[in-house]
């Protein structure tokens, strides 16, 4: 039996109306502005992404340089929708059955992390989290704006390992990007998907994140009363 759940964070256990990304295509293209980026911006793009996500450059730097990529030229208006995409990240829901899940793993004696790469400081996240209700269940995150590296590096997994005190076969990692669930693999974790890109490669498969109990391996080490 496992004795730890290892979480992604974003469409997982929590959820905003839009995806970023679908959020600031739709106001692109309110501006007569292209929604996608090609070639060797795209590159540029997912380079950024990942300086962002190691804290290297702010959301705001992130998102202004990325709008001009869209050739948003008026540092203005690039500044008012910077602003528009800052506020849209607050606007955060608990997942369908997230919260029944969470309790019910921890009623297990379960130890529950979350794995996240964001742009945002931890404060930041920790706020988002309160907000959706999955707070008061979880023990320990691994932060990618803290560590300075994002998954899939096996640097952040072992983070949450380490927080959570237990080896990496004595733990799962619940997520949906697919090459997210391979570096949970490569370090030796039990992979669960849910809500997963098409190609995810996993040893379960989750119709729903309430399925999540009926996984055998997470029966747990006994029945407890509640969170610590």
């Amino acid at each position: 039996m496992l004795k730890g759940v290892l979480f992604d964070a974003a469409g997982v256990l929590y959820q905003r109306p839009q995806s970023t990304g679908q959020f600031v295509a739709d106001r692109l293209q309110e501006r007569g502005l292209p929604a996608e980026l090609t070639g060797e911006d795209r590159l540029r793009q997912k380079a950024l992404k990942s300086e962002g996500s190691r804290g290297r450059i702010s959301p705001e730097e992130y998102w202004d340089r990325v709008l001009q990529m869209h050739g948003l030229d008026d540092p203005e208006e690039r500044q008012r929708l910077v602003a528009a995409i800052d506020r849209h990240s607050d606007s955060v829901s608990p997942m369908p059955g997230c919260q029944e899940t969470l309790a019910g793993l921890k009623q297990r004696g379960l130890i529950l992390c979350i794995v996240t790469d964001t742009m945002h400081s931890l404060e930041r996240k920790m706020q988002w989290l309160e907000k959706a209700g999955i707070a008061p269940w979880i023990d320990f995150v691994a932060c990618s704006t803290v560590l300075g590296v994002h998954k899939p590096d096996p640097a952040i997994y072992l983070d949450a390992l380490r927080q959570a005190g237990l080896p990496a076969d004595e733990a799962a990692f619940v997520g949906h990007d697919a090459e997210e669930l391979d570096g949970a693999r490569a370090v030796g974790l039990v992979t669960i998907a849910v809500n997963h890109d098409p190609d995810a490669r996993a040893d379960y498969y989750l119709g729903s994140l309430t399925d999540l109990l009926n996984v055998p391996i997470l029966r747990g080490t006994g029945e407890q009363g509640g969170s610590e």
